[in-house]
């Protein structure tokens, strides 16, 4: 592979290792580091409910692996079926998210509704994480909608039992003057309470927290303390949040337009690539945007989008034809697989991107007679399911006529 020209001089070590020390960000702002996530598959195998929660929920993030939504939602129902909230809170996000012949609104409905009275529970017995939940749900799903409730929830979480993460969503619901909880006096008790609260947290070691008060202060008319804030997104970055590492990019690439400065964002995004998937979506766009003295890898870039494609931000799994030319075979064979398992892997992938990977595997058999029954049973497998799926270009729909035109002379 080759490396860019400046690479070794700063010490990198791009997409494939680096110090993230967690992967996962809980809703108290702890992390669940990799490996615990390692030792989640055999804990989950065994029965242990915590596990399996812990395996769903990386799963479903993308957490330092491709998102992966049938192994999520496996997980996450065992996780429920062990008596934890989030993990029925969980399947039932995903079980509504779908949008092909597997969404279920009723087992969504069902297992939200087992979500909310294991959370009630909780909270009445004072967990301020199950208010906290309790109240999320109560703001997102719209067949729960009760933000007044939310409103209390997160008042009690947040004055009472001294969470931080509600007083930021307390504060954020009361000062919204569409919501039926819009509360001017009470949103000024939620930002009262929130920095020390959160400050608190990350004292304590939980370094979302950390990152939550870092973009809550930078969210203020006028930045405010940018050291405070800079050494919030640093400490929170080297301890396992990703949003830190972005945020801490953020601030470089606001400050310093210069080549070093860009070889900083690099390293932060570099980090938070590590940590998910999805943020190597930032880091391809900073590459992308690198200043002329910097000389970059194609294939880095390539890697790059390969890792933000597997983490569900569809649009980089364009981005992967752009230098298509001048792939090496290696290369192609990569992005026949990162289509592939896109395809079949992402929450809503689109019917265009299926029929994409099914038709990489066409062209692949017409090229190479070795592979080409193999290829040509991979391509009849991807168009019918993009068949399964909507197509994105309504003025210009071709992926469902090319699928089965596929399928027809199959």
């Amino acid at each position: 592979m080759r490396i860019v020209q400046w690479l070794a001089a700063i010490g990198l070590a791009f997409l494939l290792s680096g110090p993230a020390k967690a992967e996962l960000i809980m809703a108290d702002g702890s992390v669940i580091s990799r490996e615990e996530i390692a030792k989640a598959a055999t804990g989950c195998t065994a029965g242990q409910a915590p596990a399996c929660l812990i395996r769903g929920l990386a799963a479903r993030n993308g957490a330092a692996q491709p998102v992966a939504i049938d192994e999520a939602a496996a997980a996450l129902r065992k996780a429920c079926e062990g008596g934890l909230g989030l993990g029925c809170a969980g399947e039932a996000e995903i079980a509504a998210l779908r949008h092909d012949r597997r969404k279920d609104p009723k087992l969504a409905a069902e297992r939200w509704a087992r979500a909310r009275g294991l959370f009630t529970a909780a909270c009445d017995q004072g967990s301020a994480i199950a208010c906290h939940n309790l109240a999320d749900m109560l703001v997102n799903i719209r067949a729960m909608a009760d933000t007044p409730r939310a409103a209390t929830l997160y008042a009690k979480a947040c004055f009472d039992l001294k969470f931080g993460p509600s007083c930021l969503q307390g504060a954020a619901l009361a000062g919204l003057s569409s919501a039926p909880a819009h509360d001017p006096a009470l949103a000024q008790r939620f930002e009262a309470a929130l920095d020390p609260a959160l400050d608190a947290e990350c004292q304590q070691g939980r370094p979302g927290a950390c990152a939550a008060l870092a973009e809550w202060l930078i969210s203020r008319p006028g930045l405010g303390d940018k050291v405070r804030i800079a050494a919030l997104a640093d400490t929170a970055c080297s301890n396992g949040a990703g949003h830190g590492c972005a945020l801490a990019a953020d601030l470089i690439r606001r400050d310093d337009r210069s080549a070093e400065g860009w070889d900083r964002q690099i390293e932060y995004l570099d980090r938070a690539c590590a940590l998910q998937f999805a943020r190597c979506a930032q880091l391809a766009e900073a590459m992308r945007a690198h200043p002329p003295i910097r000389t970059l890898d194609s294939g880095l870039l390539f890697l790059a989008d390969i890792k933000a494609c597997l983490g569900d931000v569809q649009e980089h799994c364009w981005r992967l034809y752009e230098p298509a030319a001048r792939l090496n075979a290696t290369e192609l064979e990569q992005l026949v697989m990162t289509f592939d398992q896109a395809c079949l892997n992402l929450p809503r992938p689109s019917a265009e991107l299926c029929a994409a990977a099914a038709s990489n595997h066409v062209e692949r058999a017409e090229a190479m007679a070795a592979s080409a029954t193999a290829d040509r049973a991979e391509a009849r497998r991807l168009y019918q399911r993009a068949l399964e799926l909507p197509e994105d270009a309504t003025d210009n729909a071709t992926a469902h006529a090319e699928a089965k035109a596929f399928l027809a002379g199959a």
